[in-house]
């Protein structure tokens, strides 16, 4: 364990499972600090279900059995300014301070856009992109009075193309990266780095519980999904991990890349190169 974030203390929503639990995990064992906002419950529009109570508690022992740091957990929606307000000052009270936030929360559905209803548009917007400003709101006047910080944004190989069907969150996706790019700027003066991660299928409870709709055909099977994904990468495989994910963040949250800002980094098994 090198301890590479020996003394920090990282904030990250969404972090009851998937990318966000895998990046807490990581992080707890380079000896940071975490606190971990989730909405922990299903959401309206979303054909899946939502993080539970029970996952966002498996996810703070977790840390906490790792015995580098503290683990705080908070049951907020980042479409909540107040409630994240809230876990923010908390976490300063308990740990002295927010370090790095990685923006995790996030969700998907499908349809049309021309079919989409309002409120599935609305709500894949205001979570995976009106939140992930709404996080950054809550933690950058602390960064801004420290001098310093790290906020690492989980975007999308759909940040930077889009998908027939997901038209929604591809809209939310490339506004997330305009939002990382216009954020390093307004920032950088203050030595807070701001940063964008685009996986492409990540092997998380989102995909895996409906990979079916990903074979791109009516009645389709995980097994024709898998193929589908894995002839869109250049390296034939058809998904990541979600630990794939977290080292990319550790990355751009420590100090090893203390110059680099503004930036989407691809994990995406060569798909935007396909």
């Amino acid at each position: 364990m090198s301890e590479r974030l020996r003394g920090k203390v990282a904030l990250i929503t969404g972090g009851a499972r998937g990318i966000g639990r895998a990046c807490a995990v990581r992080f707890a064992e380079e000896g940071a600090d975490i606190a971990l906002v989730d909405v922990a419950r299903d959401i309206e529009t979303v054909p899946y279900r939502g993080a539970s109570a029970q996952q966002l508690n498996d996810a703070a022992r977790e840390v906490r059995a790792l015995g580098g740091g503290r683990a705080l957990a908070f049951t907020a929606d980042v479409r909540d300014m107040s409630a994240l307000d809230g876990a923010v000052a908390a976490t300063m009270q308990e740990c002295g301070g927010v370090d790095i936030l990685v923006a995790a929360a996030g969700l998907e559905s499908f349809g049309e856009i021309c079919e989409l209803t309002s409120e599935q548009w609305g709500t894949v917007v205001d979570v995976n992109l009106t939140g992930v400003w709404q996080s950054a709101k809550a933690v950058v006047p602390h960064m801004r009075s420290r001098g310093a910080g790290s906020i690492v944004v989980v975007g999308s190989e759909n940040s930077h193309r889009p998908t027939a069907g997901y038209g929604h969150y591809a809209a939310a996706k490339h506004g997330v990266l305009g939002l990382t790019r216009a954020l390093a700027l307004e920032l950088g003066e203050s030595m807070i780095r701001v940063n964008m991660l685009a996986p492409t299928a990540t092997a998380t409870d989102m995909i895996l519980s409906q990979l079916e709709r990903f074979s791109g055909r009516e009645g389709g099977t995980a097994e024709q999904a898998i193929a589908r994904l894995t002839e869109s990468h250049a390296i034939p495989v058809a998904m990541i991990e979600p630990l794939d994910v977290a080292n990319a963040a550790l990355f751009l949250a420590s100090d090893e890349s203390r110059y680099v800002t503004g930036i989407s980094l691809p994990i995406d098994l060569g798909a935007l190169v396909s």
